[in-house]
């Protein structure tokens, strides 16, 4: 049988003699030598070299900017951040889902509230950062009896109402301090970062304090008679509002006050008599003033627009945004009925119904379309424009303690109760 000539031999045969051509073996030491090298190809050896160049000056800039932003930003960026931040880096990747309820330790004062991807609880004791699994990012120390914590887009705002303690947090760390000796009795934080709060001192009711973000006193009012009950500035906190009461021939005179916060004088003063003022916020158009017994809306200029009459029904709930108002006000009906009114910028009712169930809490999605409301029966849904309102997700078991919405938007919900925090329609 004749075997056909496939030239693996003579293959085989090439290759041995090319590798003895390259060897020369050094017979005192027993080291190999290459005594012939393949050529070098110049195309890729210019980008190995191009590759390696720019590896090193991406690890130059990376290392500059790290530097550049902590000495800028000392704030925001310290040894405590980059602990924090390195400490959850996942680098294999995660594709766990969202949990639908995690228990945290709450006490019967404690404050919580949504931000960035976290949850922040102030209790008596300490302030804990959660992110939206339950795992606790951050803790501090700290001792308050009635405390309060707000948030931001930039800052986590915390105080001890009416004693003398505030501070200011971000993901990682606190980042401000309060200093002065005079109870706070109101603090708000911008997205921007500016800061009011309300305070009092010697021989004065009130004082009203205006920070930059860099917690630098850019304005500050002092009210010798006046109670002031609530301060709102606009994002770059140029504008002030103030709404504050005292009294006088043995009734509230309530005064709301604007400011532009490069100057002293006020832009308006507006006078309410017989009424106690709950609370003032800057709006698109002008603002909201919420008073004991009604709603009222001016203008920028403090010019009065309109105003809703609550006739003497108890205010359940209430939320003033920068775009829509909503108030919760109790029907004194045998039952549990609450109306739900919202408003817009300029005082007309855009929603009025009756919920025969009472209203807990509420609170305006991100892009102001639905009102969310806390019953006892459950959390439901609003939507403003079509004027209908639905349960919002199946809640499921969730703890009937929950008594505060702490963030909605169309994909979570988070409901805080003394136990733990569900998240209604989680994906």
């Amino acid at each position: 049988m004749k075997i056909k000539n496939d030239g693996y031999g003579k293959r085989r045969k090439n290759i041995s003699n090319n590798i003895n051509n390259m060897r020369n073996i050094n017979e005192g030491n027993g080291n190999i030598k290459i005594a012939e090298e393949l050529p070098e190809n110049e195309y890729y050896t210019d980008i190995a070299y191009k590759f390696k160049w720019a590896k090193w000056l991406l690890v130059i800039f990376l290392l500059i900017f790290i530097v550049a932003q902590v000495i800028m930003n000392p704030k925001e960026l310290n040894a405590d951040n980059l602990k924090y931040l390195f400490r959850y880096i996942n680098i294999q990747g995660s594709n766990k889902s969202i949990k639908t309820e995690f228990y945290i330790e709450l006490d019967e004062a404690s404050s919580i509230c949504y931000y960035k991807n976290n949850i922040a609880v102030l209790r008596k004791n300490r302030i804990d950062i959660y992110d939206m699994n339950g795992r606790k990012n951050f803790t501090h120390k700290l001792i308050y009896s009635n405390p309060v914590v707000k948030a931001s887009d930039k800052y986590i705002i915390a105080y001890d109402l009416g004693m003398n303690k505030m501070e200011i947090f971000n993901s990682f760390s606190r980042v401000y301090e309060y200093k002065n000796q005079g109870p706070v009795y109101g603090a708000h934080v911008t997205d921007n970062g500016n800061v009011v709060y309300i305070t009092s001192e010697n021989g004065y009711k009130s004082v009203v304090y205006v920070l930059d973000s860099g917690f630098e006193d850019i304005a500050v009012y002092s009210f010798a008679n006046d109670y002031v009950m609530g301060a709102d500035i606009d994002g770059k906190a140029g504008k002030l509002a103030v709404a504050g009461f005292s009294a006088r021939n043995g009734d509230y005179l309530s005064r709301v006050i604007l400011y532009d916060t490069d100057s002293e004088e006020p832009v308006k003063t507006i006078e309410v008599h017989g009424e106690q003022p709950y609370g003032v916020k800057l709006n698109e158009n002008g603002i909201f003033a919420v008073f004991e017994n009604s709603l009222r809306f001016y203008d920028s200029d403090g010019a009065g627009i309109s105003q809703y009459n609550f006739a003497y029904r108890k205010i359940q709930a209430m939320s003033l945004t920068q775009k829509l108002a909503a108030v919760v006000l109790n029907e004194k009906t045998l039952g549990t009925d609450d109306r739900i009114l919202v408003f817009d910028g300029k005082g007309g009712i855009i929603y009025d119904n009756i919920s025969d169930a009472q209203v807990i809490d509420i609170k305006f999605s991100e892009d102001y379309k639905f009102l969310y409301y806390l019953t006892r029966s459950g959390l439901y849904k609003i939507d403003i424009e079509q004027g209908i309102s639905e349960l919002a997700a199946d809640t499921g078991e969730y703890d009937d303690t929950a008594n505060f919405i702490v963030y909605a938007n169309d994909k979570n919900i988070y409901l805080s109760g003394l136990l733990k925090i569900n998240v209604i329609g989680a994906d």
